[in-house]
């Protein structure tokens, strides 16, 4: 089986950030014999890793933009009025895929996200007389929006027709939510698959090790953490529309709630003028104690970081299926999480974490609260994180399913 995956910006090792969940993907199914490559709209030359091809856009590729004008035919007519500049990244890319779709000859494509990847996958099909099944994953970006944040792509001119039309004319779309399913269904997709993310249950695990305990207490000493009864993991972009803030109004709310010492610890990249109000707010409201941020951690370092956290939180205000929920439920941890998106699949209430309704930052903070003062409950709840994961979440058995799916459209 010959696959062509569509992702702009995936990498080409374990270590990197962007679309790892994609990188997980590929290699894996690699390992299961089928032949992959990747059209990325990177200019950094041709690469095989892992046993797979990635293939970037070359120089010649920019002479032949002037032929893909001729797929400005296939857009919507209010997309039209888009950038300039976008139009020529969707028309270049899509001149990429159908070069490489005539080089490689796969059996299917396989596009993460329905925009751009999605879009320009479907340009370049209807740009060729070859017939080739095209699937879609959606992971939440693509398909969510939330205007008050100007989040997701359908915000953005003309992107709205564009990603109809693609969930409209791709034989498969696969959505990692419940949620994302029923998103896509009443924009018009047909043949919706639920299928969501998986975590390596191997790398992210529940055992600690001698070694690892002793990195485990250094980290915890580094965050400030010693003595803590309750250390809490936030493992996300610092930015609005994943609700940061409302960590910082738990935290706040947690002095009046309890005695006890809860400890916050933050990780990830972060929005300049977001995180500084933040910061002024913790500075005014006295906080530096209770919350540690760590920077951009190293995904190398994740499976030792969860475990070094009680419970892993999340406020996102929208959600596909989070890599980094699935990480910490393989970790064996409890999860408390705002009521969105793919976490409403993967918490059961009282029994592996808590979910709590979007923005309720007190219901955040009375659970952390009950955690704190019950540790029996968040060794119980860690154990069935762990099963769970290992039942319906395990990335191998994700990939056999998907390998099945594919078969159902060569």
């Amino acid at each position: 089986m010959n696959i062509l995956v569509i992702a702009s910006v995936v990498g080409t090792s374990p270590s990197e950030q962007l679309y790892s969940f994609v990188f997980d993907e590929v290699t894996r199914l690699a390992k299961q014999g089928l032949s992959v490559s990747i059209a990325r709209l990177r200019l950094n030359g041709t690469v095989r890793a892992y046993c797979v091809d990635f293939y970037d856009i070359d120089a010649f590729r920019f002479l032949t933009l002037p032929l893909g004008l001729r797929k400005l035919a296939y857009y919507p007519l209010h997309a039209l009025n888009s950038p300039l500049h976008l139009l020529g990244l969707e028309l270049l890319y899509s001149e990429h895929i159908e070069g490489l779709v005539k080089k490689l000859n796969p059996n299917l494509l396989h596009a993460h996200f329905a925009h751009f990847e999605g879009w320009s996958a479907l340009l370049a099909k209807l740009g060729m007389s070859k017939k080739i099944p095209i699937i879609v994953t959606l992971h939440g970006y693509d398909i969510n929006i939330l205007p008050q944040f100007r989040y997701g792509a359908r915000l953005h001119r003309g992107y709205d027709e564009r990603v109809r039309r693609v969930l409209q004319l791709s034989d498969g779309v696969i959505a990692v939510s419940k949620d994302i399913a029923v998103a896509a269904k009443n924009l018009g997709a047909r043949n919706v698959v639920y299928l969501p993310n998986g975590v390596d249950t191997n790398v992210f695990n529940d055992s600690i090790t001698p070694s690892e305990q002793e990195f485990i207490e250094r980290l915890r000493s580094k965050w400030g953490a010693e003595g803590a009864d309750l250390v809490v993991g936030f493992f996300r972009h610092i930015r609005a529309y994943y609700g940061v803030h409302y960590i910082f109004l738990a935290a706040k709310v947690l002095s009046i709630l309890t005695q006890k010492r809860i400890k916050f610890v933050l990780g990830g990249n972060y929005d300049p003028g977001y995180f500084s109000l933040l910061l002024r707010y913790a500075q005014r409201e006295d906080l530096k104690n209770d919350i540690f941020y760590t920077g951009v951690i190293p995904r190398k370092m994740m499976p030792l970081v969860y475990k070094a956290c009680d419970v892993v939180v999340n406020t996102s205000l929208t959600d596909g299926m989070p890599p980094s929920m699935l990480e910490a439920m393989a970790s064996g941890k409890p999860l408390v999480s705002f009521a969105v998106g793919g976490n409403k699949d993967i918490i059961i209430s009282g029994f592996n974490g808590f979910l709590v309704p979007p923005k309720d930052y007190i219901s955040l903070a009375t659970r952390l609260v009950y955690l704190a003062e019950n540790p029996s409950q968040i060794k119980r709840m860690g154990a069935n994180s762990r099963k769970l994961s290992l039942e319906k979440f395990n990335i191998e058995k994700r990939i056999q399913k998907l390998i099945n799916l594919y078969k159902t459209f060569i």
